[in-house]
């Protein structure tokens, strides 16, 4: 699994950063999902290996304008290059409206299949090889979580339980990885599990919009990953005369901390801190509250699982 940083400021790009997007592309690397869309992701996504054609479903969080303006023209640009493959947009409440409104408006007519699916509370998509689950969060419009999770992976293949078998190394072994029961010429049966150790879950990625309560991911404990928002620092949020809805590096800190959460990266980051010494400020607040391994994400930044 691969995960591609497209986007990772807050609000508006900055000459480092672009706005809102990160792709995932799932073990079977036949197909990509993008998490938010904001402005100009389609040229982040030409510079990258990432394909339109490719591009299977997306997730808005929420409905702001830095996580969704790159949507209509990368629609557009999916179509122009003739892609037939269908397209699944799921958002919060608004989103069939919004994307029907402009595409009548700029009589945009896609060669592909188009399916809006409106996210309306906790949810659970089951797509193949895994399932999407969506988590409300806390911000000043309706704004969604997704939480990736993985089928349970096959066991662990023990080579020396084959041959005590008499199993041949080759394509047998293969076979019961895959889950195959086989019959030997003597007549015995071999399965699955007389070779395989027990089942694996399957990793568990937390992919979080703009949220003022990072807690509320709580239910998913110690996940593989968790990519959130750190906005600002506590001590510049605390000096704001306006509280916006997002969350700081400490409140961040602090949350993974109590869930357990394996690796952290924080994004949508606010311009101020484009520079390394005030990015650096970001980190140092994430670490002094939370001891795992903790990063600030960078546009084309990769992450492999």
């Amino acid at each position: 699994m691969q995960l591609t940083f497209l986007g990772t400021s807050a609000g508006v790009p900055t000459r480092r950063r672009n706005v809102s997007a990160l792709a995932l592309r799932p073990r079977e690397l036949g197909e990509w999902l993008l998490f938010d869309c904001g402005e100009a992701t389609q040229h982040q996504i030409m510079k990258s290996p990432l394909s339109l054609f490719r591009l299977r479903r997306i997730f808005l969080t929420h409905l702001h304008g830095d996580h969704l303006y790159g949507l209509f023209g990368l629609l557009a640009s999916r179509g122009m290059l003739q892609a037939q493959t269908p397209l699944e947009i799921y958002g919060p409440p608004g989103t069939r409206l919004l994307l029907t409104t402009v595409m009548e408006a700029s009589q945009l007519h896609l060669p592909y299949p188009l399916e809006i699916i409106e996210v309306r509370g906790d949810e659970r998509f089951d797509i193949g090889s895994y399932r999407i689950e969506t988590v409300p969060l806390s911000h000043s419009v309706p704004c969604y979580g997704y939480v990736y999770i993985e089928a349970p992976l096959p066991g662990r293949f023990n080579p020396e339980a084959a041959r005590r078998l008499g199993l041949p190394e080759g394509p047998l072994y293969g076979r019961l990885q895959r889950g195959e029961r086989l019959t030997l010429p003597d007549g015995r049966l071999v399965t699955p599990g007389d070779v395989l150790g027990p089942p694996r879950p399957g990793r568990r990625i937390i992919i979080g919009g703009d949220n003022d309560r990072p807690e509320l991911f709580k239910d998913y404990g110690a996940v593989d990953l968790m990519i959130h928002e750190a906005t600002y620092t506590q001590r510049d949020f605390d000096r704001l005369p306006r509280k916006f809805r997002h969350s700081t590096a400490r409140q961040l800190g602090i949350a993974a901390q109590q869930m357990g959460v394996k690796r952290l990266i924080a994004t949508h980051i606010s311009p101020r801190y484009d520079s390394p010494e005030r990015e650096a400020e970001l980190l140092e607040e994430i670490r002094h509250h939370y001891d795992g391994d903790a990063s600030i994400a960078h546009d084309f930044m990769e992450v492999k699982l």
